[in-house]
């Protein structure tokens, strides 16, 4: 292996590659990886991996080998296939072995050894494959020959790095597939944020930042995520696939999943302790943890004598929710000879107990009714109870408790628990043994800031549509005291005793005004957002007219009413049958609802979706129920739900209108310790004044007058004078992002009428500057969705024309411009843009053009930093135009083919090439005629294999590195035009 000195270009571009040498990877040079790889085609270090299998699997023939190596090679670049070679890196697949005439399991990591595996890092992975466009990772690491994760490195300081890489990572997916087939995770970072996920899944909504506290550094975060040890267990045990909505999905364990996942082992494992309780607040994925610490538990059958893990669910819709996208993982579990079992009755669920059956039984609570006492006596019985402080209410928890003594028993819960009987009990089953009462707490605030979940706004109603305080504390509040209400079943026997208030909300008259207000307010603040929202209603018969009055407002197939059936309703609520939708029409409600471009846009519920309902579109939640407690927070976490459009922008909270009046007094509606609620729900008037707050000072900032001179004119000294310093141009797209993130939420409104021309005079400038400092030239500004309809219509008139204007780069264009007024640095910048637009309309030219960019680059940074003045950088820019203009003119003079003269291009200053005496146009024009004996040489590996050979001849004179070294660069020049 060549050796890699930590000064060299790959290293000072990508720190990561000296963090990850620090703690173990072996660094390979881009060169050395392609020469390991066989060629840009090749997707794996061939040798390296066939090693390692012959190392880890002595039994396994040469022929064996390459046969697993040909099987790695034909999986396809999709998410299936990457799927498939997970499993084979998981050692779930095998080979006949010949000797002893069976299948065999395969290893391809030693995961038990860390050691025993080999890490590579290298940088700038170019996969190119056959009659395909080609792509480069920044960075790529490989264990045992195999790349498994890949990096976006960006620029620190542009505002918009990581939003850049992820658009990077999906552009891969579409146009070089094989760049992400065998990686299973990624990074995207800028030094100063680091965020990972899995590939096949790029979406801002299923990353995750890596935590660290502020001290540590970026070099700490590195070594943190790729620590040899710690990255193979998440290669093992972290990533999952599975099935939602029909399509395979796959996604990655955060740092808190992982966290409580080893607290959950730990415990289990630990004799003196059988009870634990884990809050992982709503939408942070806590059906992932839970299932996956079932899975580890029964994968270590000698650390857990071959156990028995009980998964207890309370309600049908949770257990038809695991029945989906959870039954791809019950299969794998299987598929490792892990037995799943759902008991469908109690005398299933007794069965199983007696049979002493060990693997995964997948129950609901109340299958344990009357089931034996010590129906199994084994201390190896693991009990995962989801939604604890439902679960184990009433007697269940005691049928449950006697049937398994012995178990270890553990809750699962996606709210705190409250502070009433109910809690109080919950916290004595569960959370006894752990001094803070829970074994792992995930809070509402700190999901908020990673940014797994989204903070929630409310905003009351009109006070007329709205219930009397009075008769909501008399009729809903006291009643609800009483009573303690855990789930929606118990709500809704507390609203049926409150006469008055039922009548009240389902009175027709308000019904058709909140209708009215919803159906406005839907279009003017949701709709424009591409969001979507729930209606809920107070039952079914309110869902029903909410339905009827809704149809007269807005297009009927916009809203679905979604509420269980009843066999009596034919008879007594006819409007409620009628509206009634079956099964099957259902469950394509849901399904569609999660697509932002289908319909229907609005839900009307009552009694379902408002629990284990994923649908990130959903932004607006119409609240219309009296609600309290764990059934408030489960339902208004419907909105919670990160989520980001086709576009790439980002939903930033969640809304809450309240028709009813509960959020009035949160202390009285969320009977919770004041720490776990902090930050759950706040009122939109705060997000108000912020706004107003930070559009008076940016306002002050970045809108001062700038003298005399027209529109153009006048905004071209701003743009180029305030903001040629890439930092300044940073903090004014971070400040503009956050204003327009508000104005988003907050518009229409009232409020907003004095700051509307402040805001799209502000909105201008953002797209000006964007534009002005673009590689490319075009109006590219990332506008959100009511701030572009604000602006877009006269966006031409406020100044930009300038800007965005294209320029050809030569003398000619070069002197002309120095005679016109406006600044230097404009026109340098649109010089640069010229030239970049050469570049992409003639492919060509680009290996006689590309160096010069480099250069006009290096000029621009220059300007940007004040290092050199804009008229300095006009007479560099000139000396370039000439250059090129030579350049051109020599090209024509030769008489070769475009690419016959980029290899003479690229080669004539070569300095083995000069002093071995080999004439550089002759070697061009030879490359020409032999191109022409090859013409498929870029798409058949033969041909190419052939040409390769052919360009040896003439270069005999060369070393044999030297000679590989301008062979490659000629393969690279002529077969360019075949990247797409």
């Amino acid at each position: 292996m060549s050796e890699l000195k930590i000064s060299e270009a790959g290293s000072v571009q990508f720190p990561m590659v000296d963090h990850a040498v620090e703690i173990g990877w072996t660094p390979l040079t881009p060169q050395e990886a392609l020469y390991r790889r066989g060629g840009e085609a090749g997707s794996f270090l061939r040798g390296t991996l066939a090693h390692k299998l012959a190392e880890f699997n002595p039994w396994l023939s040469d022929e064996g080998v390459r046969g697993v190596i040909d099987a790695l090679e034909a999986l396809p670049p999709t998410i299936e296939g990457n799927r498939q070679l997970m499993a084979w890196l998981r050692g779930e697949h095998g080979w006949y072995d010949e000797a002893e005439k069976r299948h065999r399991r395969v290893t391809l990591i030693d995961f038990g050894t860390p050691g025993a595996n080999d890490f590579h890092v290298t940088w700038e992975w170019r996969i190119k494959p056959p009659a395909r466009k080609g792509n480069r990772a920044d960075v790529m690491f490989v264990v045992n020959g195999v790349p498994v994760c890949i990096v976006e490195h960006k620029n620190p300081k542009d505002g918009d790095a990581i939003e850049r890489g992820i658009k990077q990572l999906r552009r891969y997916e579409l146009e070089t597939p094989e760049l992400l087939a065998s990686t299973q995770l990624f990074n995207v970072t800028h030094l100063l944020d680091y965020w990972y996920g899995v590939t096949w899944n790029v979406t801002r909504r299923d990353m995750a930042r890596w935590k660290q506290v502020p001290e540590e550094t970026y070099r700490f975060a590195v070594q943190s995520f790729f620590e040899p040890t710690d990255f193979l267990r998440t290669l093992q045990h972290w990533i999952l696939f599975y099935v939602q909505d029909g399509e395979t999905r796959k996604s990655v364990l955060r740092q808190h999943q992982q966290r409580a996942i080893q607290a959950v082992l730990d415990r289990c494992a630990d004799p003196a302790k059988t009870r634990g309780l884990i809050w992982h607040t709503q939408g942070s994925g806590k059906t992932f943890t839970l299932l996956t610490a079932a899975k580890r538990i029964l994968e270590d059958k000698a650390r857990f004598q071959n156990a028995t893990v009980i998964l207890v669910v309370d309600r049908t819709e949770l257990e038809g929710q695991l029945k989906g996208w959870v039954e791809r993982l019950l299969g794998e579990m299987q598929k490792q000879d892990i037995a799943t079992k759902r008991a469908n009755s109690k005398a299933e669920l007794q069965s199983l107990l007696d049979a002493d059956f060990r693997g995964l039984i997948v129950s609901m609570i109340h299958k344990f009714e009357g089931i034996a006492k010590a129906s199994c006596t084994r201390p190896n019985v693991y009990v995962f109870i989801d939604e604890a402080h439902r679960s184990v209410a009433k007697d269940l928890g005691t049928y449950l408790m006697a049937a398994v003594p012995n178990a270890t028993i553990l809750g699962f819960t996606g709210t705190p628990i409250a502070n009433n009987a109910q809690g109080e009990g919950t916290f004595k089953i569960f959370g006894a043994q752990d001094d803070l009462g829970y074994l792992d707490k995930y809070s509402i605030k700190e999901s908020i800031e990673d940014e797994t979940t989204l903070p929630i706004k409310h905003v009351m109603a009109p006070s007329e549509m709205t219930v009397p305080a009075e008769r909501l504390d008399k009729e809903f509040f006291e009643l609800a005291e009483a009573e303690g209400i855990t789930d929606i079943d118990e709500l809704n026997k507390v609203l049926d005793r409150s006469v008055g208030l039922r009548t009240f909300l389902c009175a027709d008259e308000r019904i058709e005004n909140v209708a009215a207000f919803v159906a406005q307010h839907f279009q003017e603040n949701v709709m424009p957002l591409g969001y979507k929202a729930f209606v809920v209603a107070v039952n079914r018969e309110a869902c029903a007219k909410y339905k009827r009055a809704l149809d007269k407002l807005l297009p009927p197939e916009w809203t679905v009413p979604v509420y269980t059936d009843n066999a009596a309703d034919i008879v007594d609520r006819p409007l409620v049958a009628e509206l009634q939708i079956s099964p099957e029409r259902e469950e394509d409600v849901r399904l569609l609802f999660k697509k932002a471009d289908r319909e229907p846009k609005i839900l009307i519920v009552t009694d379902k979706l408002l629990t284990g309902y994923d649908a990130p579109p959903l932004y607006c939640l119409y609240l219309d129920k009296p609600m309290r407690d764990h059934v408030l927070l489960q339902s208004i976490a419907r909105v919670n739900r990160p989520y980001v459009d086709a576009q790439g922008v980002s939903k930033k909270v969640g809304l809450v209108v309240d028709f009813v009046g509960v959020l009035r007094e949160l202390k009285k509606a969320l009977k919770f310790d004041s720490d776990d609620v902090s930050g759950v729900i706040e009122d939109l008037d705060v997000l108000m004044a912020d706004f107003q707050q930070k559009i008076v000072q940016v306002k002050a900032d970045y809108l001062r007058d700038v003298g005399e001179g027209g529109a153009d004119e006048k905004l071209e000294k701003v743009v180029y004078g305030r903001f040629l310093a890439t930092d300044v141009r940073k903090t004014f797209f971070e400040r503009y992002k956050e204003i327009e993130a508000l104005w988003e939420i907050l518009s229409p409104s009232p409020e907003l009428r004095d700051h509307i021309a402040t805001y799209k005079q502000l909105s201008v400038l953002y797209a000006a500057v964007r534009n002005a400092y673009a590689d490319k030239v075009g109006f590219v500004a990332d506008l959100a969705y009511k701030t572009r309809r604000l602006i877009e219509e006269n966006a031409t008139q406020q100044g930009l024309g300038r800007l965005t204007k294209s320029i050809t780069f030569d003398t000619k264009t070069l002197q002309s411009l120095r005679g016109d007024t406006g600044t230097d640095e404009a026109k340098v910048f649109n010089l640069v843009r010229g030239l970049q637009k050469e570049i992409d309309d003639d492919a060509n030219a680009a290996p006689v053009l590309q160096p010069l960019k480099d250069r006009a680059e290096r000029i621009l940074k220059d300007m940007e930093e004040r290092r050199t003045t804009g008229l300095a950088a006009m007479d560099q820019l000139a000396a370039l135009a000439a250059e090129k203009e030579a350049a051109m003119q020599a090209a024509a003079d030769s008489g070769l083919s475009g690419r016959a003269f980029n290899v003479y291009w690229t080669l004539r200053a070569d300095a083995d090439l000069k002093e071995a005496g080999i004439d550089p146009m002759a070697l061009a024009r030879e490359a020409e005629t032999q191109l022409g004996k090859f013409p498929n040489a870029a798409v058949n590996s033969d041909e190419k294999r052939r040409l390769r050979a052919a360009l040896y001849h003439p270069l005999l004179k060369l070393s044999a590195t030297a000679r590989a070294r301008v062979v490659d660069a000629m393969i690279a020049v002529l077969l360019k035009d075949s990247d797409g």
